[in-house]
């Protein structure tokens, strides 16, 4: 691997582990055994990783979501989303955890920000309408962009809140996972009989996944 591309990954494991505020382009030498000068020989500063960081992020997040196929249920396809964007989540949660003050700081970044999650959001969109489309919610159509935004709100900020309420700031993927039972939860006031049964699939698979004592990664 090309030192370029493991100052990358040391920096990505850095800060999700000790988040980005705490580590300086000295840590990420000393972490790699490599000296600070040849860090700057691949990236000017702290902030030219993270850019590069953000580009792995979009690749990885364009690369997640399959292409939909309409015989695939639509609580099937929900689960599928949910998946890929927890786990876009979770591999740079680093981001998410301090989004606001990365964004802020660099304007073209942010700009980038907001397409891949418009992107995102469309694709909430449409899950939203496949699920009333099979008649698993029941939901008119002026209140489906309210609902949308809704399970943005709580997929973009879940992590923020996790590390407000906790004093160490840490996150495991099994907290990760009560998030997406939050997004289940917004659309369940919206099921239809029928509707229950089917997404209470879903619901048993994340309780037992954000309850799992077993070493995630």
């Amino acid at each position: 691997m090309k030192t370029h591309d493991k100052i990358i990954l040391a920096s990505l494991k850095l800060f999700n582990e000790k988040g980005e505020r705490a580590v300086n382009t000295n840590h990420i030498a000393e972490y790699l055994g490599i000296s600070p000068g040849n860090l700057y020989y691949h990236f000017r500063n702290k902030e030219d990783i993270i850019k590069s960081i953000f580009e792995k992020y979009i690749e990885h997040t364009q690369q997640s979501f399959i292409a939909d196929d309409e015989n695939t249920p639509a609580e099937v396809f929900l689960q599928q989303y949910c998946d890929q964007v927890f786990n876009s989540f979770w591999q740079f949660r680093f981001f998410h955890s301090s989004m606001p003050g990365i964004v802020l700081r660099d304007k073209e970044l942010h700009k980038r920000y907001l397409s891949v999650h418009s992107v995102l959001g469309e694709r909430a969109k449409y899950s939203v309408i496949r699920l009333k489309n099979d008649q698993i919610i029941n939901i008119d159509e002026q209140d489906i962009d309210d609902l949308v935004e809704l399970m943005r709100v709580v997929g973009s900020f879940w992590m923020n809140y996790l590390m407000a309420n906790k004093l160490n700031g840490k996150i495991t993927k099994t907290e990760l996972y009560r998030g997406i039972l939050k997004i289940i939860n917004l659309l369940w006031p919206y099921t239809t009989p029928t509707g229950k049964q089917r997404l209470s699939v879903l619901r048993v698979r994340y309780q037992k996944l954000s309850r799992s004592k077993k070493s995630l990664t």
